[in-house]
């Protein structure tokens, strides 16, 4: 069986991802840089064939995580990480959004919530109006969400809407 090109393109771009994130710790701010645009460019890849394997879910797990915790955050890394993970739609993909998820909940209930949980929120709350979501949990959770005064309208709009369309999806789905 041979790899069509889209497949190799989508094995370069796991790989490219990966070592985006190699040798970090004592980079140049033009090294950084340059790995910082090499991982954006592979998530667009990513973005575009869906493609996953091990290392990309530790690869993106790496983006998010780092953003985070980063003073100065990219924020598009973080967008870019966020929809690779959507268009992914594996188990594992839709788990780390989940965790994602949770883990800005969290901020929110402990009153650690900021500019950038703010910024970010949407972006995850949205990414399961477009996955196939079988866990109860992100349901339950989003419903929490929803019914979470320490929301903000707009944050629990986001929770509605992202209800609807699960539930939308879930009632299209045929029976097994």
């Amino acid at each position: 069986m041979t790899d069509t090109v889209l497949d190799k393109e989508a094995k370069s771009a796991a790989f490219a991802l990966k070592i985006g994130w190699e040798n970090c710790m004592n980079a140049s701010d033009n090294a950084l840089k340059c790995q910082s645009t090499m991982r954006k460019a592979a998530m667009e890849i990513i973005l575009k064939t869906g493609y996953a394997d091990d290392s990309v879910y530790d690869s993106l797990e790496k983006s998010y995580i780092n953003n985070m915790i980063s003073a100065e955050p990219d924020y598009e890394e973080i967008n870019k990480t966020i929809d690779a993970l959507a268009a992914i739609n594996t188990e594992k993909s839709v788990e780390l959004l989940f965790v994602f998820l949770q883990g800005l909940h969290q901020k929110k209930h402990t009153g650690t919530w900021g500019k950038k949980e703010e910024i970010i929120f949407p972006w995850i709350v949205n990414s399961f109006c477009i996955i196939n979501v079988k866990c109860k949990n992100i349901w339950n959770l989003l419903v929490v969400i929803f019914r979470t005064e320490k929301y903000s309208n707009n944050e629990r709009l986001h929770a509605k809407n992202a209800l609807i369309k699960i539930k939308a999806a879930a009632s299209q789905q045929p029976a097994a």
